[in-house]
């Protein structure tokens, strides 16, 4: 057995043992209004700029509201690509970056802030989500924070984990992703382009 095959077994294992425990959110009257706005709870779906957004994976009854918004660009993040199926016939860019939640790493959040970037670029309203929209989409959305909008590392992960998405407190590695070192070199590969 290699040492992915552990990790994910013993990640399991914990999931089975433990739960699908998420990390608590802050109350409403402490959290931050510059935080993201809900748009519907029920899909986890929720306004984080004039052009980001973040849900849970899209179905067909989630569609139409995306389109009421104006979302041009659907990033999905999961390993498996249902978007083909629900976007069927339907006037998106999909673009696909597949990450595991125990292996995230700073290469994909950088192909995810490269497709924010390329949306923003086009004036284009765009869509970032996972399975959940937790995890995966919350380490996307809190790095977008740090090198879009110029937040602070503590802050975009506070969001991330106490903003009423999900978060899922087991997944202690997306922690490392905020390192300086991080930070700078996505930026400067964001400058290159």
């Amino acid at each position: 057995m290699n040492k992915k095959q552990i990790l994910l077994i013993l990640t399991l294992n914990s999931v089975l043992v433990t739960g699908c425990v998420t990390t608590k959110s802050w109350p409403t009257e402490t959290r931050p209004a510059h935080w993201g706005q809900a748009l519907q709870l029920t899909d986890n779906f929720y306004q984080i700029s004039p052009n980001l957004y973040r849900s849970e994976q899209p179905d067909v009854n989630l569609v139409l509201s995306l389109k009421q918004q104006g979302i041009k660009r659907v990033i999905n993040l999961r390993q498996s690509n249902l978007d083909a199926k629900v976007f069927a016939s339907q006037p998106f860019d999909l673009i696909h970056i597949p990450i595991n939640t125990w292996s995230i790493n700073r290469k994909q959040l950088l192909d995810v802030m490269r497709s924010i970037q390329q949306a923003e670029q086009a004036q284009e309203k765009v869509l970032v989500h996972c399975y959940h929209g937790s995890d995966r989409t919350g380490a996307s959305i809190a790095m977008y924070r740090i090198i879009f909008q110029n937040w602070n590392k503590q802050d975009a992960i506070n969001e991330m984990k106490y903003g009423g998405y999900g978060f899922h407190p087991i997944w202690s590695n997306i922690d490392a992703l905020f390192s300086d070192e991080n930070i700078a070199w996505i930026r400067q590969q964001l400058a290159q382009n």
